[in-house]
């Protein structure tokens, strides 16, 4: 074999092929599946209850246009449902087992307190939320609140399953999992930037995309230094689990006082656990193998999650449109 031959035969044995799996590819390719399946499983949703004759029950009335409960929880199912599914196709193609993965989650106790003090911080930066929705609405911007199904008594449990559990487990094991193990040929910053943004518009919603995006960067940042999701499952369950009872109960029944002293409380615990993950959680000089900048993945990912990124990118630019 000549050196011209050998040297074509080595540079096609470092390339994968087009089906062969790498985790950036893999990772792309589950953040577009992530970004459409969702929809394709609400499509099915709508048929079936057509062809079910359930299209009449679904509002309360006619004209109220009130939803039911059922309609609902459907409706914030299907995403988990679809993530499910990804997350099973990603396991299944790259050959990893899901006990082992499962197994390889624990990381130290520290981590856990760090998740929720920072979940705790970000919540200070909620107010960017209120703010951009009154910048938007002096141009005639109107926010449609989240339809929530009844959280009267006990029902707030099953509210909380389906809108803070059931998400915060699928989303995690998608977005600072499964997305992020592609994401580690970007190093440590890019990755973390990377996937923030995508977590910011794979939601959709223009007010709270700033918001996301802080939560998306600091969940990954957690993950990536734990080596574990098990932290950030935890910290999302806080945030959601949060709204959801400030929903039920209402900002209303704090007073000024106690609502600047929470503020207060929570922008220190934000600067707080920055400053631990940036000056005292890692040794001065210390290089995560794991993290090396890799172009050929950064390319592959980028190709992968394209449409993705473009199907998220469109509807978030749809929905703010519509909202004036």
């Amino acid at each position: 074999m000549s050196n011209k031959q050998r040297k074509n035969s080595n540079t096609q044995a470092a390339k994968p092929a087009l089906l062969d799996p790498t985790p950036a590819k893999a990772s792309g390719i589950a953040f577009t599946l992530a970004s459409v399946l969702p929809v394709g499983v609400w499509m099915i949703v709508i048929i079936i209850i057509q062809l079910a004759g359930l299209e009449t029950h679904i509002a309360v009335s006619e004209t109220e246009k009130i939803s039911k409960d059922w309609y609902r929880y459907v409706g914030f199912l299907i995403s988990p449902l679809a993530f499910a599914i990804v997350a099973a196709a990603y396991f299944a193609w790259l050959k990893k087992p899901i006990k082992e993965t499962a197994k390889k989650q624990a990381c130290h106790w520290k981590y856990y307190v760090i998740a929720i003090v920072m979940q705790i911080g970000l919540f200070s930066l909620s107010l960017l939320n209120s703010k951009f929705a009154e910048f938007l609405e002096r141009f005639g911007y109107k926010n449609t609140d989240i339809d929530l199904p009844n959280m009267d008594g006990a029902r707030v449990i099953a509210v909380i399953f389906c809108v803070a559990v059931l998400p915060a487990i699928f989303e995690e094991l998608i977005f600072r999992g499964i997305l992020l193990d592609g994401l580690r040929s970007f190093g440590e910053v890019g990755a973390i930037l990377i996937c923030g943004g995508l977590f910011a518009i794979y939601h959709q919603n223009p007010i709270q995309t700033i918001y996301q995006f802080c939560c998306g960067a600091a969940f990954a940042w957690i993950a990536l230094r734990a080596g574990s999701i098990l932290p950030t499952v935890l910290s999302h369950f806080v945030n959601n689990a949060a709204i959801i009872l400030l929903t039920k109960y209402g900002l209303d029944t704090f007073s000024p006082t106690v609502f600047w002293i929470v503020f207060g409380v929570s922008i220190l615990c934000l600067l707080g656990s920055l400053a631990y993950l940036i000056f005292f959680d890692r040794k001065k000089g210390e290089v995560n193998p794991n993290l090396k900048k890799d172009k050929a993945e950064m390319l592959r990912f980028a190709v992968c999650a394209l449409a993705g990124v473009v199907i998220c990118v469109v509807t978030w630019i749809t929905t703010l449109v519509t909202g004036f």
